[in-house]
């Protein structure tokens, strides 16, 4: 499922898991550099974070850092992120035309 359709808990988790697996492969190959040229785990995250919080994030996953404020701060980029989103939806849709009588009405109106 897109991360942008996940509630709080899932993406918490999914950040965690994230953070996991690349602690995993930086301790097998330490090399951060050619890890983030490499890699598009990131990609997904980088579609829904704005862009003064995937900094924060992408140190926060290389540094393994869990501290429950930067992930609170990462996961409430992203939900608000989505109501951007979802509020320029709701008024990007047409406006319909109103019905209006046109009887009496001078024709220059």
């Amino acid at each position: 499922m897109h991360l942008s359709r996940l509630d709080k808990t899932k993406l918490k988790t999914r950040l965690l898991l994230l953070m996991d697996a690349v602690n995993l492969h930086l301790n097998d190959e330490p090399d951060v550099d050619k890890f983030l040229d490499e890699t598009t785990l990131f990609d997904e995250w980088e579609a829904v974070l704005s862009e003064e919080e995937y900094p924060i994030f992408i140190m926060a996953v290389l540094n393994n850092i869990r501290r429950e404020s930067i992930l609170n701060s990462i996961v409430s980029s992203i939900l608000e992120e989505r109501i951007v989103e979802d509020s320029s939806f709701e008024n990007s849709k047409p406006k319909l035309a109103q019905n209006r009588s046109h009887v009496g009405e001078h024709p220059f109106n």
